[in-house]
């Protein structure tokens, strides 16, 4: 297999002792209250690796974190893989029955949790997910609803009152640890050299397109191979500084930030919770050369900076362009997923050329060591050059499988992952055209309509729902749907849409729904709902809303 070459065993214990030993002093996390180097992350994970350890934490065993952007999360995360745990990030936007599920799922043995998240008191959000701790006693814990969550860690002061179902554990730089102080530095280092590139270092979950969760299993090498294949490509250096937006609980962060900025020693800006003031404020304090935001979102943070009519001057990310604004369509784009640990095609060499009117839409290069091909979608054979066909990729920094799946369910008999995705290659580049399934796309994350279905359809007068993705040119898609009442009933679609909001993060509830009676519902000759002529009327209704 053609990979990329590296001056170093790629392991995350090898990766953080080479970036504490390169750039040391350096700022590696930036937020408003506070500042942490590479060496501190090195040293505070250090101790937090041998607390785990003296836990009974070891290699292989499933941590789950669900923290927001923080120096917690770096911490946590470093200290996990360094001693060849395997991290489970979990979203700072579940909602109690989304962090349950996913830790069922991941079989987490320990969660990882801060007191606050994002503004919000959290060990209340955790007992609602877990509503059996409440009657539970001391960890370890032994619940058949979570069978094999033992513990669950709350990172702050020791000294603060917590449930008696939860231990503390102190991920500040500046703590100190009595019971890591029973693992010797020895032994740490001897536990390191056993983590190795195959093994396992994270599992990623989305959303599959059956509405179950989908874990997706990345190793040690794929992580920090791509980390550094990326960074090169774009010719980063340890001076970049990135305003760090994309969450690094999903693979764009993960990688694009958390992995980047380890290998290259670069600084990550980054607030807990992001509001454009505070924001902006910090991004005129630290000057970042990128808004590593998903597009849309960093268009309106750039419309915001914009309307304060702040000088933001020596921000390289904000410096004028000679000849004023460009056409963000004339400028290359990059496409990936969580299966391919992000980019596949992105700009490199080429970021921030301005495109002709032919390459309009462009989504980048090849990234290399990369295998594209594009075919069929039915049939899997190749498409003749530059016609549209499915994009398909292999190599190195694909994903290890999906977790509790067999790999013929992930990838086809040569090893290559069908990304769903549409699309063809022209002069070099990739043109993206939609996907080829019926995944959501919004605002940079996917939405499987059968999971939204499931929860609409909890709901007592709801008979069927068809949840569809509508074009939008804020959020790239939205997410809509069709209710069908139970024959004799009705409902309020404002009492629909409180139950779901309470079951779903907010970015799947959907946007826009309507009623249709099930003798006005439209059907195929197979005799399944007709989606197409449901979404016309979905987006007709829409439109007749906004005018209205």
């Amino acid at each position: 297999m053609d990979k990329p070459v590296l001056d170093y065993e790629p392991t995350m214990p090898n990766a953080i002792h080479r970036a504490a030993d390169r750039f040391g002093d350096r700022d590696f996390i930036v937020m408003p209250d506070r500042r942490m180097t590479f060496a501190e992350a090195e040293s505070a994970s250090r101790r937090v690796a041998k607390e785990m350890l003296a836990r009974g934490i070891g290699k292989g065993t499933r941590v789950g974190i669900q923290f927001s952007y923080s120096t917690d999360w770096v911490v946590a995360f470093f200290a996990a893989t360094r001693i060849g745990a395997i991290c489970l990030p979990m979203s700072s936007v579940y909602r109690p029955a989304e962090l349950r599920k996913t830790v069922v799922h991941g079989d987490v043995d320990t969660l990882i949790v801060p007191r606050v998240l994002v503004g919000k008191e959290h060990l209340s959000y955790v007992a609602e997910a877990f509503s059996w701790l409440n009657d539970s006693g001391a960890s370890p814990h032994w619940s058949p609803d979570a069978p094999f969550l033992r513990r669950i860690w709350v990172a702050g002061d020791p000294s603060d009152d917590l449930p008696v179902w939860a231990e503390s554990i102190d991920l500040r730089a500046d703590a100190v640890s009595d019971l890591a102080d029973e693992v010797s530095d020895e032994l740490l280092l001897a536990i390191e050299a056993q983590v190795t590139p195959s093994d396992r270092i994270c599992i990623i979950h989305t959303s599959g397109t059956t509405g179950s969760p989908k874990g997706v299993i990345h190793t040690h090498g794929g992580f920090l191979r791509h980390s550094e294949n990326l960074s090169k490509f774009h010719s980063l250096t340890e001076d970049f500084v990135q305003f760090s937006g994309l969450p690094w609980f999903w693979i764009g962060g993960l990688v694009l930030s958390i992995g980047q900025g380890l290998v290259r020693g670069f600084r990550l800006v980054c607030l807990e919770k992001f509001e454009n003031g505070p924001a902006l404020d910090l991004v005129i304090a630290e000057k970042p050369h990128q808004i590593g935001m998903w597009g849309q979102l960093g268009q309106r943070f750039r419309q915001y900076v914009d309307s304060t009519g702040r000088d933001v001057s020596m921000v390289p990310a904000f410096a004028p362009r000679p000849g004023g604004p460009v056409d963000p369509e004339l400028m290359h784009n990059s496409l990936g997923q969580t299966e391919s640990l992000g980019p596949h095609t992105a700009p490199g060499p080429e970021a921030g050329l301005l495109l002709d009117e032919r390459h309009r839409g462009s989504f980048g290069l090849r990234v290399p060591h990369v295998e594209h091909r594009i075919v069929d979608p039915v049939t899997g054979d190749d498409i003749a050059p530059g016609e549209e066909g499915e994009v398909i990729v292999r190599g190195y920094s694909i994903s290890d499988g999906l977790y509790k799946l067999e790999r013929d369910e992930a990838f086809d008999d040569d090893g290559w992952l069908h990304t769903g995705d549409l699309g063809f290659f022209r002069d070099g580049y990739l043109f993206f055209n939609g996907r080829s399934t019926e995944m959501i796309k919004t605002l940079g994350s996917n939405v499987a309509p059968r999971e939204v279905e499931v929860v609409l359809e909890e709901f007592d007068e709801v008979g069927l729902a068809i949840v569809i993705g509508l074009d939008d040119p804020d959020k790239g898609q939205i997410v809509a749907a069709a209710l069908v009442p139970k024959p004799g009933t009705t409902f309020e679609l404002d009492a629909v849409r409180a139950h779901a909001a309470k079951q779903l993060s907010s970015y799947k509830v959907p946007h826009h729904m309507i009623v249709v009676e099930s003798d006005e519902l439209p059907m195929l000759g197979s005799g399944k709902p007709d989606k197409l002529t449901l979404r016309r009327f979905l987006e007709e209704t829409l439109k007749s809303a906004v005018s209205g």
